[in-house]
């Protein structure tokens, strides 16, 4: 992990595991001859919502959750621009249209109240509001900054460009 402090060598599992609260963090695996940039979420992380960052009782006692209670989201934080897979709350009186509540519980900022698909975490937004007001970066810099956090060599393939601009202005 290129985020967390200190040498770390896990095995993907291992490193699911370890950032279970930490969703953002960029990792990398050994591919035979290098380190290679991966995601979290190529490992297999499924990033549950509510319940500490564990799974959801309900789920767990429902092996084959209905397709409602996962989804993909597009997340801007300080680190980039990432989509994890996430499952949401399935609990009884948890109420879908209610996804908008439990992303702030989060600490996320979601673009819509309802069926959020992007938000954006408070630390990337506290990191604009700083931008904008000290070095007077404007809404699409900062974005193309983030462009280049999540994939320096080719910023243009953040897959996420064709709708997310449109939000920043």
């Amino acid at each position: 992990c290129m985020s967390c402090t200190g040498v770390h060598a896990w095995c993907g599992p291992c490193a699911v595991k370890a950032h279970r609260n930490l969703p953002f963090h960029k990792v990398q695996r050994w591919n035979g001859t290098h380190y290679q940039a991966t995601s979290l979420m190529d490992l297999g992380f499924l990033w549950h919502v509510g319940h500490g960052g564990g799974p959801c009782p309900q789920a767990q006692e429902n092996p084959n959750p209905e397709e409602s209670s996962r989804s993909q989201m597009t997340i801007v934080h300080t680190e980039g621009i990432f989509i994890p897979e996430v499952s949401w709350c399935s609990c009884p009186g948890s109420d879908p249209i209610d996804l908008h509540i439990s992303l702030l519980r989060e600490r996320l900022f979601p673009t819509s109240i309802s069926k959020p698909k992007t938000a954006f975490t408070f630390e990337v937004l506290n990191h604009f509001l700083i931008d904008a007001l000290e070095c007077k970066t404007s809404a699409m810099s900062f974005y193309q900054k983030l462009k280049r956090f999540t994939n320096n060599a080719f910023p243009d393939r953040v897959p996420v460009e064709s709708h997310l601009p449109s939000i920043c202005y």
